[in-house]
């Protein structure tokens, strides 16, 4: 899975097993890869030198570093993959580097800029105090909940956004592949971001319209995607707070991504918005990790849901968690379908009393 996958690789236990001593080691000292991606990420060394290899003095001069500090770190990243270094000392992208260029479809370096950005180690650095109290580490960090700080914070803000954008660029034409929207007149992307599953959606079924719902700053993002893919006839884009009310009108509801930021109450709550408004014949489509709780098994997933302790009030759920939340909100699951991707199975819902 990228660059977080390559994190995973580089931790001995998870690939050969190794003593327990050395196996604790690498876990340990993966947090300097993760550092050496986020710098890599915020100077766009993978844009500089995807055309072109370049030296470490080019590269040093171009991004106003020290020279020795960014050889350590560019030797650090081709010793695991993400970069190459030919016979003339010229850093160049490999393949497994490839996620951190700007363009490339489902780009990750806003995301790895996002991880690395000081805020948020600000609020790893609280993870103790999170475990002891069972809040979120960024709100003790930092006095205030995250998408808070983020609406007080544009750069930070910007980076989350688009990090989140290059994830959904990558999931969602595994979802569209894995589930069939043709049948709905109307889908509802609820806390849908910039539009990339929604657009994916569209795009592959030209006779389905959609409506795209978030904050109003968010969706304002998405304008130019929904108008650079000739889809502003079929798309409308609402803003809003899906706490409060989801807009009327659709035949399909997608929440992709969205419960596990939340609480319980807060889950409880969004799912009734989204009941009050859903058809008899409709559908809910709650698309998320469902959480393996066995040992040895799920790590990414149980990884990602440490960083939900770290920001948010959510967290990951097993299926029947979600079942539960579902249930207790007037819903049933009709089919759970995976995907090939970690964190994004298809819990397709109707309302109960709805068609089956």
């Amino acid at each position: 899975m990228g660059i977080l996958g390559r994190l995973i690789d580089c931790l001995p236990y998870v690939l050969r097993g190794e003593p327990v001593a050395p196996a604790l080691f690498g876990a340990t000292e993966a947090v300097y890869l993760a550092r050496a991606c986020y710098v890599a990420a915020e100077l766009g060394i993978a844009d500089l030198v995807k055309h072109r290899p370049q030296t470490v003095a080019e590269l040093a001069a171009r991004t106003g570093c020290d020279e020795l500090a960014l050889l350590r770190v560019l030797r650090t990243l081709a010793a695991f993959d993400l970069f190459a270094q030919d016979a003339q000392g010229r850093f160049r992208l490999a393949r497994r580097g490839a996620p951190l260029a700007t363009d490339r479809p489902g780009s990750q370096r806003h995301w790895t800029i996002f991880r690395g950005h000081r805020a948020s180690y600000e609020a790893a650095a609280r993870f103790l105090d999170a475990v002891k109290t069972g809040k979120n580490a960024f709100e003790i960090a930092h006095g205030k909940p995250f998408f808070d700080y983020c609406r007080d914070d544009p750069y930070l803000n910007e980076v989350f956004i688009k990090g989140m954008s290059g994830w959904t660029d990558w999931q969602a034409r595994e979802v569209v592949r894995c589930y069939h929207f043709g049948g709905f007149r109307q889908v509802v992307d609820v806390g849908g971001g910039r539009g990339s599953l929604l657009l994916e959606v569209l795009e592959r079924n030209p006779a389905t319209r959609g409506v795209l719902y978030d904050l109003p700053t968010t969706v304002a993002e998405a304008l130019p995607r929904i108008a650079a893919r000739g889809l502003e006839h079929r798309c409308d884009v609402r803003g809003g707070n899906f706490l409060h009310e989801i807009p009327e009108g659709g035949q399909a509801y997608l929440l992709k991504h969205v419960l596990r930021d939340w609480d319980d109450d807060h889950a409880r709550r969004i799912l009734r918005n989204v009941r009050a408004v859903l058809p008899r014949d409709g559908r809910l489509l709650v698309i998320d990790a469902t959480l393996d709780p066995r040992n040895g098994r799920d790590r990414l997933n149980k990884l990602m849901d440490l960083g939900q302790m770290t920001f948010v009030c959510g967290r990951m759920r097993t299926r029947e968690e979600l079942e539960t939340l579902l249930g207790k909100t007037g819903f049933r699951v009709l089919s759970v379908r995976r995907t090939s991707i970690c964190d994004t199975t298809i819990l397709e819902t109707a309302a109960d009393g709805g068609g089956s």
